[in-house]
């Protein structure tokens, strides 16, 4: 199946956020405390996305959202104390709020994703791209 990588628009708002709440259950039941509170991703977090012009999206022939996430370019504030250092201090994007929606898990499309934005961050004049999960989020 072909897959198409876009900008998200505001009316697919809905829809994220549903990717989310879904990604939050599925973390949940593994018992990974990533977004559990009040720093978990949203709707009004993808509305936000979308109005800065750094939300998403894989979607299906169909106009179906297979998969999100938000591509950040700049220095990132949760990037600026870490334990360890990073391969590169030059330009970066950091890349967060990823999800693969339920009807599309197991099709590689989160590589597919990943591969997508590190050719924005190039195109953004990043030399490196930042992502992080939970420990425990083995996925």
């Amino acid at each position: 199946m072909e897959f198409i990588f876009d900008k998200a628009s505001a009316e697919e708002v809905t829809e994220i956020g549903i990717l989310f709440e879904k990604g939050k259950q599925f973390l949940k039941q593994q018992g990974i405390k990533q977004w559990q509170g009040s720093h978990s991703p949203s709707a009004a977090v993808a509305a936000t996305d979308i109005q800065n012009g750094i939300g998403y999206v894989l979607r299906a022939q169909n106009g179906e959202i297979a998969a999100y996430a938000a591509i950040i370019p700049g220095i990132d504030s949760s990037y600026l104390e870490i334990d360890g250092h990073w391969l590169s201090d030059g330009p970066y994007c950091a890349v967060h709020r990823v999800v693969v929606s339920d009807a599309f898990k197991g099709q590689g499309l989160a590589k597919q994703l990943l591969a997508h934005c590190k050719e924005v961050a190039r195109m953004l004049g990043a030399s490196s791209v930042r992502i992080d999960t939970h420990a425990h989020n083995q996925i």
